[in-house]
């Protein structure tokens, strides 16, 4: 029986212990393939999830604000004008009060009865980041401003958001009684 394998593996066949060189190398371009696409698609995703976090955040200083309003609405004139006192008023009404990472980026402002929850971009932020927010602004009802004030109406409507904004805004409460 022995004598039948090795004939019939042949004398000139040599047994492979490992891979080639050429094998290595091929499985190592192919893996680097592979991982360089895993990353192009892990940062869109990240830039998605930054987006969108930024904008449920924005929803929830809204929700806040409105709450402390509708508390506060009987006394209305009394209600803080100054951005740090608003917000320390609304952050009481939120759910996770203390718990939203970067807060200092969050701010809800009283531009002369209307109320706007705005978060300033930052170059971490990244391009990307403005860009799924601009692509998701009309829907969310966002605006932009180039400062830390809120914009201002341009005829019937305010200014959309642009990637070009360092500041996005939420309309909060538009003023009317």
């Amino acid at each position: 029986m022995r004598a039948y394998a090795i004939m019939w593996r042949g004398d000139n066949m040599r047994e492979h212990k490992g891979f080639t060189l050429i094998e290595l190398l091929i499985v190592i371009v192919v893996m680097g393939i592979l991982g360089s696409m895993m990353m192009v698609s892990s940062n869109e995703s990240i830039s998605t999830a930054r987006a969108n976090n930024i904008i449920s955040n924005l929803r929830n200083f809204s929700m806040a604000a409105m709450a402390f309003y509708t508390d506060s609405m009987d006394h209305f004139g009394k209600t803080p004008n100054e951005p740090a006192e608003l917000m320390s008023y609304v952050k009481k009404y939120m759910h996770n009060e203390g718990k939203i990472p970067d807060v200092a980026s969050y701010m809800v402002k009283n531009a002369s009865g209307v109320w706007w929850a705005g978060y300033a971009l930052s170059d971490a932020d990244g391009t990307r980041v403005r860009e799924k927010i601009e692509g998701r602004a009309s829907s969310a009802n966002l605006c932009g401003s180039s400062s830390a004030t809120p914009p201002e109406k341009s005829g019937t409507a305010y200014p959309s958001y642009k990637s070009s904004n360092s500041h996005v805004w939420l309309l909060i409460r538009s003023g009317k009684k």
